[in-house]
């Protein structure tokens, strides 16, 4: 789908503030609120828009700890590769996996209480999954720029 300047705008004002309505938004482009609605309707249907969600703070809810997990599987078996994949979906600490190219066959993101939840999220989740050859952790010491946005 071609993005044109104005549908531009409106993603950029809905990844800022999904709350933003139409009517705000209508105002500072210039418009009425019908042009812009039926745009959103499109953006939506043709699948830009994919969600709208609440992006929580992990501290306020006991997540303050960032771990990235880079993943080196010993057997690239199809089937194997989905049992990994469904294993690792399933758990909620889980907020990213990546497949990727180079040293790593996988990239996890995950959230977690402390130091000890995740070795316990290590030894008894993760370590336990068939295929894995190698565990590399990273403990994130800051967030330095954390965005869902695309830019245009």
């Amino acid at each position: 789908m071609k993005i044109d300047a104005t549908d531009a705008k409106i993603l950029k004002y809905l990844q800022k503030d999904a709350k933003v309505t139409i009517k705000q938004m209508a105002d500072w482009l210039h418009l009425t609120p019908t042009p812009v609605y039926e745009r959103i309707k499109r953006l939506e249907k043709n699948g830009v828009i994919k969600n709208y969600v609440a992006i929580i703070n992990p501290k306020s809810v006991d997540r303050a700890i960032l771990v990235v997990v880079n993943i080196s599987m010993n057997n690239h078996a199809l089937d194997v590769r989905e049992r990994f994949i469904m294993a690792l979906s399933k758990f909620t600490e889980i907020q990213e996996l990546l497949n990727t190219a180079g040293t790593y066959d996988y990239i996890a993101k995950g959230r977690f209480s402390g130091i000890e939840h995740y070795r316990e999220f290590l030894v008894n989740k993760l370590s336990t999954i068939d295929g894995i050859k190698d565990i590399d952790s990273h403990i994130v010491l800051k967030e330095i720029k954390n965005t869902t946005a695309i830019n245009f």
